[in-house]
């Protein structure tokens, strides 16, 4: 990302009355402002928490986009359970969308894998995470 213009963890100048929500992934300056850029690989609570640092931003001026990187729907059998994906994100669009913001866009991008391979090792799914009331 550097090398393309990007700044790295980061977190753009926002109203001193704001609390902060820790820094952004990347930041790139572009004539109408700067564009925030979250990529999600974390767990679903950690996807909410990035669609939330983008939009405070985005509501106090910080940055003019958004934009969150997450899994598409085909790549979810081939990870880890509860990593953050479109399928679990998309019943928030609407709430997302009714937050008023003056200027600016956030978008959510899912994506997927290429191929797959039978020779590449698989990543055991456990159950940590789960509530197994032990």
């Amino acid at each position: 990302m550097k090398e393309c213009g990007w700044e790295t963890e980061r977190l753009p100048k926002l109203p001193e009355s704001v609390l902060r929500p820790g820094d952004l992934d990347g930041l790139l300056s572009v004539p109408e402002g700067l564009v925030g850029f979250e990529w999600e690989t974390g767990n679903i609570s950690s996807s909410h928490r990035a669609v939330n640092k983008l939009l405070l931003t985005l509501l106090h001026g910080g940055i003019r986009g958004g934009i969150l990187v997450v899994l598409g729907q085909a790549m979810r059998p081939h990870v880890t359970d509860r990593v953050g994906n479109i399928t679990e994100l998309r019943c928030y669009f609407p709430l997302w969308q009714a937050i008023d913001y003056e200027e600016g866009a956030l978008r959510v991008i899912a994506v997927e894998h290429d191929e797959l391979s039978l020779e590449a090792p698989r990543i055991p799914k456990g159950t940590d995470g789960w509530a197994l009331g032990v």
